[in-house]
């Protein structure tokens, strides 16, 4: 009880009186309700890199302050409280110490709205540049180009991708983005029921590293699918994965059956 008292204190010194303050204390929960005024101090909070820093300051009378910023020891699940507006609606706010030039100005509530994500930000505009710029459309090709023979191998390959991308660099809330692909696992749909791990292959008049025999005449659709592992980072940083994507491209190869027929000279 000691705890919630000190940081009510601490929540009434910055903000303007309220008309209703209620503190109920069930084990680690701290529930408290608030209402601010216009001149309260208000506080947005950048975050990038895995850090928190101070965009702006509003409603404070310091102007010659560098503003920092830490979150300041709260008891609860993540140093969150949360603050209604109503009963059934609620935001989620986490306690901040707000220094100005180093030295301790005041304790800030700040919500959810009142923090720029841009580490959320970035990683949502790579996933984005990733669906929709930098992942490869494939296709399939095949020797024989045109009908195979059944019980001889076809060879097969993908085009339109080697097996990586770099993808130029994009600009995303003043941040500079890189994005980067590569393949992982490749599987093989022959259509006759044989489904193989394999690679790339290659295009004709190599020998290709991706064969296979059709035993009956048909028509066969034959798809391959790549798992692929992008990567982005920001300003130079490290290399961040995200989620796995996958491409495919089916092509149709139609097989014909022939017999030597022998016939008197």
């Amino acid at each position: 009880m000691r705890l919630v008292s000190a940081v009510l204190v601490a929540v009434l010194c910055v903000l303007s009186p309220v008309s209703e303050a209620r503190a109920d204390v069930i084990g680690d929960d701290r529930e408290a309700r608030a209402e601010t005024v216009p001149e309260a101090v208000r506080v947005t909070i950048m975050r990038l890199g895995g850090r928190d820093r101070v965009a702006s300051v509003s409603g404070s009378s310091k102007s010659s302050c560098a503003w920092s910023a830490s979150k300041a020891g709260v008891a609860g699940a993540e140093d969150h409280v949360l603050i209604g507006t109503a009963p059934g609606a609620t935001v989620t706010s986490s306690l901040y110490a707000l220094f100005c030039n180093g030295r301790l100005h005041s304790y800030i509530w700040v919500e959810r709205s009142d923090v720029i994500d841009l580490d959320a930000a970035a990683a949502a505009e790579a996933q984005r540049y990733v669906e929709d710029v930098v992942r490869p459309v494939i296709t399939i090709g095949a020797n024989p180009d045109g009908r195979g023979l059944a019980g001889l191998a076809s060879w097969f390959w993908i085009e339109g991708f080697t097996g990586s991308v770099t993808a130029p660099p994009i600009s995303a809330y003043g941040l500079t983005v890189e994005v980067r692909m590569s393949s992982g696992s490749i599987t093989w749909d022959f259509g006759d029921g044989a489904v193989e791990p394999g690679d790339l292959g290659h295009a004709y008049p190599a020998e290709s590293t991706v064969q296979h025999r059709h035993q009956s005449a048909g028509t066969y659709s034959v798809t391959a699918t790549i798992d692929l592992r992008p990567e982005y980072r920001v300003d130079g940083g490290s290399w961040i994965t995200l989620p796995a994507l996958s491409t495919a491209a089916t092509t149709t190869h139609v097989v014909e059956q022939r017999q030597a027929v022998i016939t008197d000279a």
